[in-house]
């Protein structure tokens, strides 16, 4: 018989003469099984590829197959989809749809405790029992129940260290849309649309498009288009007890409709002293900036080249602030001073996609945008609205390298024609 010793020693011969684990491309279906390969013709269920039950090596991609993928279980403290998944710094693992196929999460997804150098691109999550509600509940707090039991849903990124969430769509929640909590250590949410989340309480409005804390290292939300929350826009707050440290929350777009509740804004503060904070580059339409809450005193802040329409700006007991260049223009002046002005930001991640602003002040049924800090002249593009991101583009064509006539929607969720969001892509 062979002795112990000489079993280990011939195991590592044997892994050493394998060589190293390869990344590879798998694919997940909503109809998938476990047993399956993995491959596209025997995709995995989405349950023991995000668990880690199958074994899916670093720099691998998880492409997710057109469909539904509807959590089992539809109570409040269920109907979470938890991904338990860990790549390399040099080789994260990547979950995204298979291109051209729309991915719909209906439920929740949960990033545990653990999981580090994971990329999550272009998937929706949204809750189908919320979509022919009126958010309404008879009682206090943000829990439906017993109006309504249904999975709260959205992203709750617990684990998720120098990972990545990238062009989301999150929608239809009667929760937070994003969770994105302490353990997300230098993680970044970049390029997502967070949209009609939260419900209307007895004691006031609940469901913030963003809540996030931080203690150490520095989180990242950025490029994203926030709309329609019924609480507030993003937000970064703690008691005395919990961390609002290390933000970089540049190039967010977020606007109207502002729900009745009044909890619009975007609130980067607590009862304990934050440091190193950042909000700069942000285009807020009716949604205000404040930096800073209780706490005594807090340590540095750069909040500069944020535009501030129809609203304003507060940096609450900082020691060190660095804010320049802040425009800030009052509602009695939008028309006259800005009658017609865009903001083009592409995406860092995508090289096809842009996310674009613009403000109609006197209302006109188009805005003449200039795309040429994105697209060349000859490429064929299409441009959807926020508002309707899956729907037809509001226009689409060969771009001529001059200014673009862009539609402005004149309804009610855009100031009646007053300011909107769009994506803009580049086709191929």
């Amino acid at each position: 018989m062979i002795g112990a010793e000489r079993l280990i020693a011939l195991a590592m011969l044997l892994l050493l003469m394998a060589g190293p684990s390869r990344a590879a491309d798998y694919f997940v279906a909503p109809d998938g099984r476990a047993e399956n390969s993995g491959t596209r013709q025997s995709p995995w269920d989405i349950e023991s590829a995000w668990q880690g039950r199958q074994r899916i090596e670093a720099g691998s991609t998880i492409y997710m197959l057109e469909g539904v993928y509807r959590h089992p279980e539809r109570t409040w403290s269920g109907g979470q989809f938890e991904i338990r998944l860990s790549g390399k710094p040099d080789a994260p693992i990547h979950i995204r749809p298979l291109p051209g196929d729309r991915v719909t999460i209906d439920g929740g997804v949960t990033v545990a405790n653990g999981t580090r150098h994971l990329w999550i691109w272009e998937l929706e999550l949204t809750v189908s029992e919320a979509a022919d509600w009126d958010r309404r509940v008879s009682h206090a707090g943000a829990d439906p129940r017993p109006a309504r039991d249904h999975p709260a849903g959205g992203l709750t990124i617990h684990g998720g260290e120098n990972s990545k969430f990238i062009n989301l769509v999150v929608h239809g929640l009667s929760s937070t849309g994003v969770s994105f909590w302490r353990g997300a250590i230098d993680a970044e949410l970049h390029g997502c649309l967070i949209y009609d989340n939260g419900l209307i309480a007895t004691d006031r409005y609940h469901g913030p498009g963003i809540y996030t804390q931080n203690q150490t290292g520095q989180k990242s939300i950025t490029d994203n288009i926030l709309w329609g929350n019924y609480s507030t826009t993003i937000q970064a707050y703690g008691s005395d007890r919990a961390y609002v440290n290390g933000y970089r929350i540049v190039g967010n777009i977020a606007f109207a409709p502002l729900k009745a509740g009044g909890r619009a804004g975007i609130l980067i503060g607590g009862g304990r002293p934050s440091e190193a904070i950042v909000a700069s580059e942000n285009i807020l339409y009716e949604v205000p900036l404040r930096v800073g809450y209780t706490a005594p005193h807090n340590e540095d802040a750069v909040v500069r080249d944020n535009v501030l329409l129809k609203t304003d700006l507060s940096i609450t007991r900082f020691r060190h602030v660095d804010a320049e260049n802040n425009r800030i223009v009052d509602g009695s002046t939008v028309a006259a001073e800005m009658p017609q002005e865009s903001w083009l930001r592409p995406n860092q991640y995508d090289p096809d996609r842009a996310n674009l602003a613009v403000l109609n002040g006197g209302r006109a049924a188009t805005v003449d945008v200039d795309l040429s800090g994105f697209l060349r002249p000859g490429d064929a593009y299409r441009i959807v609205s926020a508002l309707d991101f899956y729907g037809q583009p509001v226009i689409e064509g060969s771009y001529d390298g001059g200014l673009l006539a862009l539609p402005v929607p004149a309804v009610e969720a855009t100031a009646e024609g007053e300011f909107c969001a769009y994506v803009v892509f580049r086709t191929r």
